[in-house]
């Protein structure tokens, strides 16, 4: 299943420019990003940039790099919201290129950028800014913490046109997901969310 996820999370990136890897707790959504790290940085001999809570990023994220030699720069959350090429309030400098040179951007426990509005989803913003677009790669087992907006805003950082599903029958996101919030909650399915 994890050699699906793995060809659906391309695809996604090819067409979408991002993807939200949302399995269970220990299904392996870090070996998935893994292999998107290893095929942008080797195959296509592009930058990557991770951004994960300190925990994460000093723990298996820098196991995991190390183990395979990726070249690939981590931050936190909080160095991110702190970059000074990022936050005009910011002191420090979370990573060592260009914010421009990096052409992916990973995200581990992404649900932590639910809320539009913090210092770090304002950075992140910035980073994601520019042509061509970035490749985002959003893992986290709880997309959905408060409610279904939380999904919207996660899927906002990269879906930036409200009608990028219309090739799938959603029109517009928005009132997708505000149709889906007025329904019952015993009633609401992944199949009327997303196919």
């Amino acid at each position: 299943f994890q050699r699906d996820g793995l060809w659906r999370a391309r695809r996604l990136l090819a067409e979408r420019h991002g993807v939200l890897i949302a399995d269970e707790v220990g299904l392996g959504k870090t070996f998935v990003a893994g292999e998107l790290i290893r095929q942008a940085v080797e195959e296509r001999r592009q930058r990557v940039l991770i951004i994960a809570p300190a925990t994460l990023r000093d723990g298996p994220w820098r196991s995991l790099l190390t183990t395979y030699q990726l070249g690939v720069e981590s931050c936190s959350f909080e160095e991110l919201a702190g970059d000074h090429r990022l936050n005009p309030t910011g002191s420090g400098q979370a990573f060592q290129f260009n914010p421009r040179e990096y052409a992916m951007v990973v995200i581990d426990e992404a649900h932590n950028l639910r809320n539009p509005s913090t210092q770090r989803a304002l950075a992140l913003r910035r980073l994601l800014a520019g042509s061509p677009p970035k490749d985002l790669v959003l893992i986290t087992a709880t997309p959905v913490n408060n409610s279904l907006w939380d999904l919207y805003y996660l899927l906002g950082y990269f879906v930036k046109n409200d009608a990028a599903f219309a090739d799938v029958g959603i029109r517009s996101l928005r009132d997708h997901i505000a149709a889906a919030m007025a329904m019952n909650p015993d009633d609401l399915s992944p199949e009327y969310l997303f196919d």
